[in-house]
């Protein structure tokens, strides 16, 4: 018999209804509870996703009273580690958004806490799953070269973004600014594909938002990597429009162009299926089905997560060095 795994969501923000709308479309997961410490939040996603969900606003209590599988973690970002050590010392498996976190001590305190417990954590870095991205890695890794790289984030966040929340642009509750909550994405793209990142040397700055945030709105940077590989990148939110984003990967006999979802091979474009179903805005990427479909089939069989700390602390490493550098050579 196919086992059902019992979910919670916490956090009935606007990305969790990309996480809720996935897990309907999954036969072995059933939604039975709900959290946000604004009750109308958690009950606007009930009567749309998960009628009979029970209604928390409180975490510990809803791990406390709930026996779950897993519990998928949608919160502001300063929560992320507090929330997701809990939940592993309660023996409950964990789905992240990113950022993983928002400090080096908490990715310490996260991998211990999962190393002690029976259950494990994956992090939200859906675009490893997009089409374009699995693509060019195999290509990458059987080409057996060294690829150098460059990345480009050009969007546009305006005043009321900020002042429509109570965490995004403070340090404490964001933990950064553009590149820690819009940028994170692709820059995972660059680290998952080029390796451990070794060293950075970068600036940030606020261009348009000076007295509204205290994190960038800009962000540049050279990054190098173990495995010799060099990136740098240009991140901003005071960008005129929003626009895709750009990762360029180039050797002795490749020059690879993802462009959010599409993907040219030395000026040729990869054609892919085209998805019967697509989920959340066109910069989210198209993968969140595709990973979370993936990290219930992990918890079934046993095998390694799919994004699993590790690999996913690599980016935070990084964008924490590249607020350190202040245009000085950071080792990570």
């Amino acid at each position: 018999m196919k086992k059902i795994f019992k979910v919670a969501l916490v956090g009935c923000g606007t990305i969790s209804y990309v996480h809720l709308t996935s897990l309907l479309h999954l036969e072995n997961v059933k939604i039975v509870a709900l959290c946000d410490k604004d009750f109308k939040k958690a009950l606007a996603a009930q009567n749309e996703y998960a009628k009979d969900a029970k209604i928390y606003t409180d975490y510990s209590e809803m791990l406390g009273t709930e026996e779950l599988d897993a519990v998928h973690i949608c919160t502001p970002h300063y929560l992320h580690a507090k929330m997701t050590v809990e939940a592993l010392k309660r023996g409950v498996n964990v789905f992240l958004e990113k950022p993983m976190c928002i400090s080096l001590a908490e990715i310490d305190e996260m991998t211990e806490a999962e190393s002690k417990s029976t259950a494990r954590a994956c992090v939200c870095f859906q675009n490893r799953f997009n089409d374009s991205y699995l693509y060019a890695k195999d290509l990458m890794e059987k080409s057996g070269e060294i690829f150098n790289a460059y990345a480009t984030v050009f969007w546009y966040r305006d005043e009321n973004y900020y002042r429509d929340s109570d965490w995004r642009g403070r340090l404490a509750t964001e933990g950064g600014g553009c590149m820690i909550n819009q940028a994170i994405h692709t820059l995972d793209v660059l680290t998952s594909l080029l390796g451990e990142p070794k060293s950075v040397i970068g600036t940030t700055s606020n261009h348009h938002l000076k007295g509204v945030i205290e994190v960038e709105d800009t962000a540049e940077a050279l990054v190098e990597f173990e495995t010799g590989s060099k990136a740098s990148f240009y991140v901003t939110t005071s960008a005129a429009a929003t626009d895709a984003t750009c990762v360029v990967l180039t050797s002795k006999s490749y020059k690879i162009v993802i462009r959010s979802s599409e993907l040219t091979v030395n000026g040729e474009r990869i054609p892919f299926p085209k998805r019967e179903s697509f989920i959340g805005k066109d910069y989210y990427g198209t993968s969140h089905p595709r990973l979370i479909e993936e990290f219930y089939k992990k918890l079934n069989t046993g095998e390694d997560m799919p994004v699993n700390l590790k690999s996913a602390s690599s980016v935070i490493k990084l964008i924490l060095a590249t607020y350190k550098s202040h245009d000085n050579k950071i080792m990570i």
